[in-house]
């Protein structure tokens, strides 16, 4: 009997990938103003690199590398001369800014990282996404 593993690289595939999407660097900076609430920047770097080798041939592989960034703010709370109930008013802003860019060539197939034009049948070069909102909060003492 021989009992020889035989070297698949599917699976040293599907590790690399675990280990690619699992890394993330995070970095955070947080600053204490003397308040029990804290200001807060997130740095996120993320690497993701799908590869789908299908055994069917009529199947398109849908496998794309690309990289990230992604920053995060969240504030301070800030009292307010507003007040609900005679409670205090406090209210924040917390931002985000992520950019993502394909590493790899248009496959032209949707492959659910970065968006994909059904209309032109390719997927975006990269991507920029932002937005930002106002936490309010009314205390309970």
């Amino acid at each position: 009997m021989n009992h020889v593993h035989k070297f698949n690289p599917l699976y040293l595939r599907a590790a690399i990938l675990f280990v690619m999407l699992g890394f993330s660097s995070p970095i955070v900076v947080a600053a204490e103003n003397g308040k029990s609430t804290q200001e807060e920047w997130k740095l996120t770097l993320k690497n993701a690199y799908i590869n789908r080798d299908y055994d069917n041939p009529n199947l398109k592989d849908t496998g794309s590398w690309s990289q990230a960034a992604s920053l995060f703010y969240k504030s301070n709370m800030q009292d307010t001369p507003l007040q609900i109930a005679d409670k205090p008013v406090t209210i924040g802003a917390d931002a985000s800014v992520q950019y993502a860019v394909r590493l790899s060539k248009d496959k032209h197939v949707a492959d659910t990282v970065l968006p994909f034009d059904t209309q032109t049948q390719s997927q975006v070069s990269d991507f920029l996404k932002y937005g930002c909102y106002s936490p309010i909060k009314m205390s309970m003492r």
